[in-house]
């Protein structure tokens, strides 16, 4: 009887699921929801510059604005010179960070904090285009565009009641639209005495954060506070570099 009873229950099975597909087949084809619309389609020249440039994000700015110059030298340039700016970089951050940690981990009873990775990856940024304004003033302001997609590997190890802790930084992602004033300008090299620059625009900030190999980002809130806090450190530190 149990045999019996498992065959049936079986054959019930299939048969049902197999008229489940069939039904759901028919439905899927035969169907077709009433709330979808089908999208009015107009050729692009008939689209005005605000719906072109919504539809096209990605076009360079020197070819959506006349007032940016293309300058894709510069851009050859990073990418020649990336590795060795690469390898620049990191060595001054380096440098820079290592007496602040010394200096900072007594006061938390911190073992120590290092450097396991520092690379900002193969990847070099990206200048799709530049505005540079002409004055009467003693100043040469730039206003170049920013994208960087890159594939940095930052690794922070952090030790601490004999216990080792690690932090990530992966797949950083910046756009901005920075604002360069050279001023004054001056009859001896580096022929500028000061450089500002500046923010027209909140920056894109996007990045991976892995602690102890995990997605810490998955953490709920976390991805907030962290945008909140670019922002308020751009806006610290937004004014003159040297």
């Amino acid at each position: 009887m149990g045999i019996l009873s498992s065959i049936l229950g079986f054959c019930g099975f299939g048969i049902g699921t197999s008229i489940g597909i069939v039904i759901g087949y028919y439905m899927f084809i035969y169907f077709q929801p009433t709330d979808v619309k089908d999208p009015a389609i107009r050729p692009l020249i008939e689209q005005d510059s605000k719906t072109l440039q919504r539809l096209l994000p990605e076009i360079p700015q020197w070819v959506k604005n006349p007032d940016y110059d293309r300058i894709d030298w510069l851009n050859k340039l990073v990418e020649n010179m990336w590795p060795y700016i690469d390898t620049a970089i990191c060595k001054t951050a380096r440098n820079i960070a290592k007496p602040i940690i010394a200096e900072q981990i007594p006061k938390y009873k911190i073992d120590s904090v290092e450097f396991e990775k520092l690379t900002l990856g193969s990847l070099p940024p990206n200048f799709p285009g530049m505005k540079v304004y002409v004055t009467d003033e003693k100043e040469l302001i730039m206003e170049p565009v920013l994208k960087w997609a890159g594939n940095p590997d930052i690794t922070i190890a952090v030790k601490a009641f004999g216990l080792k802790a690690t932090v990530q930084v992966v797949d950083l992602q910046v756009f901005a639209a920075p604002r360069i004033t050279l001023k004054p300008l001056l009859p001896v090299f580096p022929c500028f005495a000061n450089i500002y620059v500046s923010l027209l625009e909140k920056p894109h900030v996007d990045f991976g954060l892995k602690l102890l190999g995990a997605d810490a980002m998955a953490i709920p809130g976390l991805y907030k506070f962290v945008q909140v806090l670019i922002v308020f450190v751009v806006l610290l530190f937004d004014g003159r570099v040297g």
